[in-house]
């Protein structure tokens, strides 16, 4: 009867840790910012990187390009920020965002399309290019977020 008693209570415990797991796993955010690296900041990245699963970083933010309060003459150039999540040295996937003189949401995720690959940092650089077939294009400084 004990014995019965014992098995019994010692199922109900590891149901319960089992059912309790999804909920340990906290999702935890990290703030990011990278920016083109130019003296007017023409382009500018901000949000927060949600590392939501082992294999899965959700991005939310923003990219602006050559804001409006800028004291800086127009270049005919946009910006593009790139999301990079690696697994130490490999690429898992990356995703970019355009924005041409105006202010754009971002909000996507970054995966293994496997599912499986865990996601250990991710890099966000802004760039520039011209408008035109013919121009310069240059980029800020690499930013990197380990996952927390």
């Amino acid at each position: 009867m004990r014995l019965r008693a014992w098995l019994a209570s010692g199922a109900v415990l590891a149901a319960g840790l089992l059912t309790a797991q999804p909920a340990l796993a906290a999702q935890a955010a990290v703030t990011f910012h990278a920016d083109s690296g130019d003296q007017c900041l023409r382009g500018v990245t901000e949000g927060t990187l949600e590392w939501a699963e082992v294999a899965i970083v959700k991005v939310d933010g923003f990219l602006a390009d050559d804001a409006p309060i800028s004291s800086c003459a127009p270049d005919g150039m946009y910006s593009q920020a790139t999301f990079s999540a690696y697994k130490g040295t490999t690429l898992v996937d990356s995703e970019a965002v355009k924005a041409d003189d105006a202010k754009v949401a971002i909000a996507l995720a970054l995966s293994d399309p496997a599912g499986v690959t865990a996601i250990d940092r991710v890099v966000v650089q802004v760039c520039r290019f011209s408008s035109t077939p013919v121009g310069i294009s240059y980029c800020g400084k690499a930013a990197e977020y380990k996952a927390p």
